[in-house]
């Protein structure tokens, strides 16, 4: 028993008004980088989230910059700047594709990645031929 006490005595004192553990608050801690590559993958992945807006390129495609969405992101003090390249389906509004993909990219690295998003510049780069149908038969 004479273990169980020592043990006990050994812990130090949680300090009070803080969590649990002694532990300073989190902002107290550190804090958190986040890399312009990451910026980039999201802004990407948020931008093909909008109707209209699809990948293009494969492989090869990346290595000679035909990819789409291109994108180039740049983070200072917890505020970003993205570019992003883009290609659209046929037919759709541009303008008004444009304004949604903005719109998406800014909501989704603020409530993601956790930054003031200053501006989104959207270029569309291509338009891209509607898809043919996959069910054609040659008869």
């Amino acid at each position: 028993m004479t273990d169980v006490a020592t043990a006990s005595a050994a812990q130090p004192p949680a300090s009070s008004g803080g969590p649990p553990g002694g532990l300073p608050d989190p902002a107290e801690r550190g804090r958190l980088d986040v890399a312009d590559r990451v910026v980039e993958r999201v802004a990407g992945i948020a931008a093909c989230e909008v109707s209209g807006v699809r990948p293009l390129g494969s492989g090869l495609d990346g290595v000679v910059g035909r990819q789409y969405p291109k994108v180039k992101a740049e983070v200072a003090g917890g505020h970003a700047r993205v570019q992003l390249d883009i290609a659209v389906d046929w037919p759709v509004p541009l303008a008004s594709t444009a304004a949604q993909v903005r719109d998406h990219v800014r909501d989704r690295l603020t409530s993601l990645v956790g930054l003031a998003v200053d501006a989104v510049d959207v270029t569309i780069a291509t338009i891209a031929p509607a898809a043919a149908s996959e069910h054609r038969r040659v008869q």
